[in-house]
């Protein structure tokens, strides 16, 4: 399980939904200045939680239970990517992390659609990561249906 794939696809994966979150929360909408904490601290904290979540995602893609059930690879990463996003969303909204200080339906259809498209970026980056390099003998599975 824990193979060169694996470890590719999590690093990977990791690095590219904290570059995608900070594209959009630090360059497209400026929220990285509205922090009451220091962005130093908050930004090691979310690597640190991205590096959790591309660690979820490839483990939960690894998923035997999972592989059984869904046997396509980009259908499980997409399943993986949007349960995801919708429980760290979740979370967020729980917890109440937001750099609104006033959260509306738009502000919450934004982020929600935003956290999605950054996680299933996540989720088929360990897809791609375990699909396009494999092995001969795994070749003959189901690779698109």
């Amino acid at each position: 399980m824990f193979n060169g794939r694996f470890y590719m696809g999590w690093l990977l994966s990791a690095a590219l939904m904290y570059i995608a979150f900070y594209v959009f929360h630090g360059l497209l909408t400026n929220d990285l200045l509205k922090l009451s904490i220091p962005s130093t601290v908050f930004l090691s904290v979310a690597a640190f939680v991205y590096l959790m979540v591309g660690f979820g995602m490839s483990v939960s893609f690894k998923s035997t239970t999972l592989k059984k059930n869904i046997r396509a690879p980009y259908k499980r990463g997409l399943l993986i990517g949007v349960l995801s996003a919708l429980f760290l969303y979740a979370v967020a909204f729980v917890v109440g992390v937001s750099f609104s200080y006033k959260i509306t339906m738009l502000n919450a259809i934004v982020d929600i659609s935003w956290q999605l498209i950054e996680q299933c970026i996540g989720a088929f980056t360990v897809t791609i990561a375990n699909t396009l390099f494999y092995r001969e003998e795994e070749a003959h599975t189901n690779f698109m249906y």
